[in-house]
């Protein structure tokens, strides 16, 4: 078995033991065959929509002798949500089609406890639903895999619906209050890469504002989480 990227061993580690876990765009099925092996789960769901990615997942499993721990579907998102699953995970997915995926069939989460994601793009977007549809950010881990940045999270059912702020959907409910490494890291080279870009721009260009307002933004965060 290939062995898991730093972003699915973290997901790996949110996932409660015990749990049955749904894996959405499965593919190769790296995570269900993980905690399966492990013997973290009691059981894996795993989805694809795509015939290709379907049917590696499936031989995935043969190969790992897996049959009667994960079970299969060749559909879209969480629409034939396997019903012992109180866990999904949706990993290497942007947070608009995470949104997307989940609100467009939210009746099938009645039972599922914990979402765990790992948006890579448009971090608001998961705020967005998962509030709504009665979770809330339990746990995140901000990290760069494969050059890419990372917000690794776990949310649970909440009993009341909760808000976040504008700020906290942007950048992260836990990156404001306690930045990691990885996250002043980064964002000190957006700094850096929205400074360049003001020297580029004519003096009067209404864009040198926007990047003065976003500098300055997360400056204050790396201020907070000192």
């Amino acid at each position: 078995m290939k062995k898991l990227s730093n972003r699915l061993l973290k997901l790996a580690e949110y996932v409660v033991p015990g749990s049955f876990v749904a894996d959405i765009g499965s593919d190769h099925c790296l995570l269900p065959i993980f905690l399966c092996q492990e013997g973290l789960v009691t059981g894996a769901f795993a989805v694809d929509n795509k015939k290709g990615p379907y049917g590696r997942m499936v031989e995935a499993i043969g190969e790992a002798g897996l049959e009667d721990k994960i079970s299969h579907s060749l559909s879209d998102g969480i629409e034939k949500l396997d019903p012992r699953c109180d866990t999904v995970v949706l990993a290497g997915m942007g947070g608009r089609l995470i949104s997307e995926i989940l609100t467009s069939h939210k009746e099938r989460l009645d039972h599922v406890k914990y979402i765990l994601v790992d948006a890579h793009t448009d971090l608001e977007f998961v705020y967005e639903a998962l509030a709504p549809l009665g979770y809330e950010i339990e746990m995140s881990t901000f990290l760069i895999d494969k050059g890419k940045p990372y917000d690794i999270m776990r949310w649970k059912k909440a009993e009341t619906k909760l808000s976040y702020t504008e700020l906290e959907k942007k950048y992260g409910y836990f990156n404001i209050r306690h930045p990691n490494e990885a996250w002043r890291e980064y964002y000190a080279r957006q700094i850096e890469v929205s400074e360049n870009i003001k020297k580029a721009l004519p003096k009067d260009s209404d864009k040198i504002k926007e990047l003065d307002a976003q500098i300055q933004e997360i400056k204050n965060i790396l201020k907070i989480g000192e």
